[in-house]
């Protein structure tokens, strides 16, 4: 009995420790790694498209993400999310492939670890903005697979016959913020995508 209790006890510490990031963010100077780390270790973003609709208003909502396993450096920087054709979404998505991405420190530990509010610029933020397309290259989606269905496993028993489809960002422009002094409202996004997370 104490020996199920203990075990019991090791594993909930194993996942809480599991939920934290691995490393904590680079300096802020580094805004580039800074937005490589914030999409990596994010598991939720807000997608907003150009509503099907609302003619002429924007959409959002908020979506799992998966940039490779939480616990290892493997990752793209490229978002990911799994829908079906029936959502709205994906009606937003045919009609205007034009989005955008936000993620935010908060959707990770550090700000709370740090006592910071979701609105200091200390507390990350990273808006990728571009073209959503599906998934069709085998190796892609089996990146996709990879990363989603272990960070999301409900996401894996989700029925065929509802269409779900991956769909990746090909990112345009990246408006990243991590201190204060204003945004950086073009980030390279050839130097964005080339750097590596290394743990």
């Amino acid at each position: 009995m104490k020996l199920t209790v203990l075990l019991g006890i090791v594993a909930v510490v194993a996942m809480v420790t599991a939920l934290h990031e691995p490393i904590p963010p680079p300096p802020h100077k580094d805004l580039v790694g800074n937005a490589r780390w914030i999409v990596k270790f994010s598991n939720v973003s807000i997608l907003a498209t150009h509503s099907s609709f609302l003619d002429g208003y924007p959409f959002a909502q908020n979506k799992d993400v998966a940039d490779g396993l939480y616990n290892e450096s493997l990752s793209s920087g490229v978002p990911i999310v799994y829908e079906s054709y029936m959502a709205t979404i994906a009606h937003d998505i045919k009609k205007d492939p034009r989005v955008t991405l936000t993620y935010s420190a908060e959707f990770t530990h550090f700000c709370q670890d740090k006592g910071l509010d979701n609105d200091d610029p200390r507390c990350g933020k990273v808006m990728l903005s571009g073209e959503m397309e599906a998934v069709t290259d085998e190796s892609e989606i089996t990146w996709a697979k990879y990363g989603m269905f272990a960070r999301h496993p409900a996401t894996s028993l989700w029925p065929p016959s509802h269409g779900f489809t991956f769909f990746k960002l090909n990112i345009k422009n990246i408006f990243a913020l991590d201190f204060f002094g204003g945004a950086t409202q073009h980030m390279n996004v050839t130097e964005y995508l080339n750097y590596k997370l290394d743990f």
